[in-house]
This record gives structure tokens, sequence and C-alpha cells, in this order.
């Protein structure tokens, strides 16, 4: 099976679809695309591993992007008309699909809605690689309610051991029940290479990743796929791919905003 022809709206997870090790006589490749099409959103679910519960009013910029009327990812407002989120969230999906959710702290809550006019995906994106899980949504009209908030872009070093925060909607446990309020979570920045290491027969973690969490603890998790993570009122990350939730051997990934910020920039011109 190709990566590319698993389409999911969710934090993509290499653990759940195929697995890959090399043996003398056979190959088993290990990929995993974290949650089925946006339709079974409901039943995949979302939730931050190891946080706490918190509201809209304490993340303003936060937003929930459903597919089709169905939750299907997260993200945050960059702009009043501009919506940052992950590639992957979007394959195969049209503008008019997609509607965005601010100001609602849970999922049942009809809070302020748009429709989107258009996704910008990088030209680089690779959903085999996962190089570039990164997208702008222009909406069709700005939000401009005071209760909905825009966050900026943190296009800085992230080094080992800094704490960021990851927002999103997603499960509580791999394989756990779903929390229908946002859940925020604080977690280290993992050495480059050493999550290189953990992920080496899994996927290559380029230059356009970074790794966070608390191996076996805290972790984003399935349905939290285009969240903000956050250094300094910043977003400096988008919640990307990893394999399970919080397990001992294997951090989350996200993708690097210093490394889309010219894509960004460039999508908020259009």
């Amino acid at each position: 099976m190709h990566l590319s022809q698993i389409w999911s709206y969710s934090k993509f997870d290499l653990h759940r679809v195929m697995m890959v090790k090399i043996f003398p006589f056979c190959i088993l490749t290990l990929w995993l695309w974290r949650a089925a099409a946006a339709r079974n959103a409901t039943s995949i679910g979302q939730r931050i591993v190891g946080g706490e519960v918190t509201t809209i009013s304490e993340e303003p910029y936060m937003v929930q992007i459903l597919n089709q009327g169905t939750f299907s990812c997260g993200g945050c407002m960059i702009r009043q008309r501009y919506v940052l989120s992950a590639a992957h969230c979007f394959g195969g999906t049209r503008p008019a699909d997609i509607t965005v959710v601010a100001g609602a702290t849970r999922l049942a809550e009809t809070g302020i809605r748009r429709k989107v006019s258009d996704i910008f995906i990088p030209p680089r994106w690779n959903p085999n690689t996962m190089y570039m899980d990164v997208a702008v949504l222009k909406l069709a009209f700005p939000i401009t309610d005071d209760r909905v908030q825009t966050i900026g872009l943190y296009s800085g070093n992230l080094n080992p051991g800094m704490m960021v925060k990851v927002n999103g909607w997603g499960r509580i446990s791999e394989g756990g029940r779903i929390s229908q309020q946002i859940r925020s979570v604080q977690v280290p920045v993992i050495d480059q290479d050493r999550c290189r290491k953990q992920y080496e027969d899994v996927i290559y973690i380029g230059k356009t990743m970074f790794c966070a969490g608390v191996l076996g603890s805290k972790d984003s998790c399935s349905g939290d796929s285009g969240g903000p993570v956050v250094f300094q009122n910043s977003v400096c990350g988008v919640v990307s791919f990893g394999v399970g939730c919080a397990r001992d051997n294997f951090a989350g990934v996200y993708t690097r905003i210093s490394e889309a910020i010219d894509f960004i920039r460039n999508a908020l011109t259009k």
C-alpha cells in the first residue's frame, strides 16, 4: 500500500496501517496514517495525552476544522481570514467541503463558523515522507469577533529541552476515549539526532520536522493533527505524525514553522 493512497484527516500514525522491518528474506514496511477518512472522524477521535482541559478563552486562536460537517483536524488563526493547519488533513478535499469553527471550547458548540474559499498546500508537500506537512486555509469572510484572536509565527531556533505547548481535541490516550473539550499539554523539544534514531526504521526525520514529548506520558494523539505547537505565545510547529501516542520509544513529530515560513507568508498574500 502506498502512503499517498491512504487519505487521513488526523495525526499520521506510522504504526496503524503497515509495519516494516527488513529481514534476510522479507521486507516489512511500517507506514501509518493515523485515522481513516474524515467521514470516520467521530469514531477515530482525537485528544492530547497527559494534558489538562482548558477553554477557548485561554487559547483564543484555536479552531476546529470540519470536513463535510464532521470534525477532522485542528488549526489556529494566524490572520483574521487565514488559518494554519497540516497538509495531510486535506488530501482530496475541496474548499467547499471545509468549515472552520472558532470561539468554541467543545466540539458540540456552534461557535463562529466560516466556509473556506482556498486551501494552500506547499508544492513540496510529500505524503510519503511527510515533508512540509503544513497548510494555510483562506476563509470566505474574516472573523472579527473579539473572542477570537490571532497568533504570531515563531521562526527562531527550537533547542532541545525548550518547553512548548500543544493544544487540540484529540484522544486522551492511544485508543482511548474522546474528550469533547479542548486540551493542552506542555512538552519538551527533543534532540533531532535522538528523534531520528527513534524513527530510523520508520521514516526519515528531516529538517522540516522536529520532535517533542515526554516519552510514555505526554504527547499529541489521533485527531490533534493540524493544531499549533506554541512557544512564547507564537506558533512554532504544527501537529503532524507519530507512532501511537505517548509511547515509551516514540516522540510526536511536528512541522517546523521556521522551515515553512516563506510558504506561509506567501499564502497570506493571496
